[in-house]
């Protein structure tokens, strides 16, 4: 599977822009425009249709000045009316632009991103575990809005600017060919000024990314980790940090914005050249007698709309290996296969299953395996308590149960069917997980817990709350409809571990999958859980993983795990009275009274 290149990675070397062209990304882009057609129809023509109309005003012009007072009084009326018109219809053509360019802008981001967003959720988790936490969230938003850029006005503008210069061009080689060759000749010159310092630009726009990266994951990071920021007084560190990057930043922008006026200059200068130069080439045809005056000042009206394709042109040819990259980057991650969900796969049923793992082996690396030949088996409505020092695969174990990840070798049935032949949505839908890492959602308390389970009834949601022993949620000012924030700040590790718990009970699965659940609960909290875990959960086929041995006293069955691999298995009291590994954990931390 081919993952997105890391933003710390080194950029590939700089292609041509017609190797770009041709590039399958660029073109795939164009998709868009087949999507949303009529609009860019619209879009294109509001353009064209305002050089149309400034042709239009010029040649008014025209009339107006080689005429100058020799124009009856009528004639004169008509035209002015007839420019005051042109004048509304450009700000209307103008409002039309920023209309539609608004909508189409607004259309294609929302179908690229809701597109991207659904796909991502679909990835496997090896995607979201195998880069960075931020990975994804550039590509959403900074690859995409670069992307973008190309797919909603550069595309526009390819389509319209050569029409718009045609327009202009042809109206001026009808007026004199010597004005028209003069006009034409401004825009290629802007486009070779585009080519000032053209490697040095290149080179410190790619600084001032790096610095615009470097900050967005600094703050990232900060905020995401401001508890360990405060407790581990890392705030000085933290500043300086950010000092050092705007810095660098305040240097690369100085030297970014030099260039960027050097070559604003080398482009400007063709256009002043081509002012200059019409003039006197309108001022010799005019004392010769082959042009009229007004045929000058509408040369110099439109000059700007000559040279306008070009100048664009450069721009877009400047942006065009950034859109294809971050184009490339989107459709990477578009074209990453998501989560196999066979439609013809097995439902699994209601009733507790079986769990069995037959020599199961996976390694997340080639370095070392994680499980190696692991085979155990849960009855069904049994109860197996994962237990071993930490690394040991019980984490693993888990992940290989949903189908996050599949195994290397062996297989895992449940319910006597392969996890493999089993319909995604209809596996995870029985299985339900109390993890260690608690994610909670920024809304009401009841929103969270039904979260379990959407569509469940608030008496629903309020038994699951009772049953999970979170009576606290009542004292809340708001109760259940309280707001917790973001990732449930105003709660507890406690409250939220019950909150999570909650959410599992809501779900009513058939297999729980218990992660150290009542590691941050008092002992009379965990016992209490312990009793009504026996009640709201009979009907389940249980795995707990726990460090707390008192969690898993009443477990059927203990697996010991060490090193991937199963050291022993077996009911937790025939264990505990051998002198096994088990019993020396137990030793280990004085828990004898079984």
């Amino acid at each position: 599977m081919r993952f997105p290149r890391r933003r710390d990675e080194p950029a590939g070397p700089r292609e041509s822009i017609w190797s770009l062209v041709r590039d399958p990304v660029f073109r795939k882009n164009f998709t868009f425009v087949r999507k949303h057609f009529w609009m860019y129809v619209l879009a294109i023509l509001a353009q064209v249709g305002q050089t149309g109309i400034a042709v239009w005003i010029a040649d008014l012009f025209r009339i107006l000045v080689s005429a100058g007072l020799k124009l009856p009084e009528t004639e004169m009326t008509r035209i002015l009316v007839g420019l005051a018109a042109l004048g509304l219809l450009r700000l209307g053509t103008t409002y039309v632009e920023a209309w539609i360019g608004s909508l189409l802008n607004e259309s294609v981001v929302y179908a690229m991103r809701r597109e991207l967003l659904g796909h991502i959720q679909r990835l496997p988790l090896s995607y979201h575990e195998g880069g960075h936490s931020s990975d994804s969230t550039n590509v959403i938003y900074r690859d995409l809005e670069i992307a973008k850029d190309f797919v909603v006005s550069d595309i526009q503008k390819i389509i319209a600017l050569p029409i718009s210069f045609a327009v202009a061009s042809g109206y001026l080689f009808h007026l004199n060919p010597w004005l028209g060759l003069v006009g034409i000749s401004v825009g290629p010159m802007q486009l070779l000024g585009n080519l000032v310092l053209k490697k040095q630009f290149k080179e410190a726009l790619q600084k001032q990314r790096k610095v615009s990266r470097d900050v967005f994951f600094t703050i990232g990071e900060t905020l995401q980790g401001i508890r360990e920021v405060k407790s581990n007084q890392m705030e000085p560190m933290i500043d300086a940090k950010m000092e050092e990057i705007q810095g660098r930043g305040v240097r690369d922008n100085v030297v970014l914005s030099k260039i960027n006026a050097l070559r604003a200059i080398a482009r400007e200068v063709p256009k002043e050249v081509g002012n200059v130069a019409g003039v006197a080439v309108g001022a010799f045809l005019a004392m010769r007698g082959q042009v009229e005056v007004g045929e000058v000042v509408a040369f110099l009206s439109l000059l700007d709309r000559l040279a306008a394709p070009f100048t664009t042109v450069a721009g877009i040819i400047g942006n065009l290996q950034r859109a294809v990259e971050g184009a490339r980057r989107y459709y990477d991650v578009l074209s990453m296969a998501p989560e196999e969900s066979r439609s013809d796969g097995v439902r699994l049923g209601t009733d507790p299953p079986e769990i069995r793992f037959d020599n199961v082996s996976f390694a997340y690396t080639d370095e070392r395996p994680t499980l190696e030949d692991v085979s155990f088996v849960v009855p069904p409505g049994s109860s197996l308590a994962l237990v071993g020092p930490s690394g040991s695969g019980k984490s693993t174990v888990v992940k290989l149960l949903y189908r996050f990840y599949a195994p290397a070798a062996g297989s895992i049935h449940l319910g006597g069917v392969d996890v493999g032949a089993l319909q995604l949505t209809s596996l995870r839908d029985r299985l339900a997980l109390v993890s260690q890492e608690i994610f909670l959602f920024d809304a009401t308390v009841a929103e969270n817990i039904a979260a379990g389970r959407l569509g469940a009834s608030r008496a629903e949601i309020e038994r699951a709350a009772d049953l999970a022993q979170a009576s606290f949620i009542r004292e809340l000012p708001d109760g259940f409809d309280s707001e917790i924030g973001e990732r449930g700040i105003k709660l507890s590790h406690g409250q939220k571990q019950r909150l999570s718990i909650a959410r599992a009970i809501l779900r009513d699965a058939s297999v729980l999958v218990l992660d150290e659940p009542t590691s941050a609960q008092d002992v009379e909290t965990e016992a209490s859980f312990q009793r009504d875990l026996g009640q709201w959960a009979q009907h389940c086929t249980k795995i707990i993983i726990a460090h707390r041995l008192t969690t898993i006293r009443d477990c059927d069955y203990v697996l010991f795990l060490e090193g991937g691999r199963v050291v022993e298995f077996g009911p937790p009291g025939q264990l505990a009275a051998q002198s096994g590994r088990f019993r020396a954990y137990l030793d280990g931390q004085s828990a004898l009274n079984w």
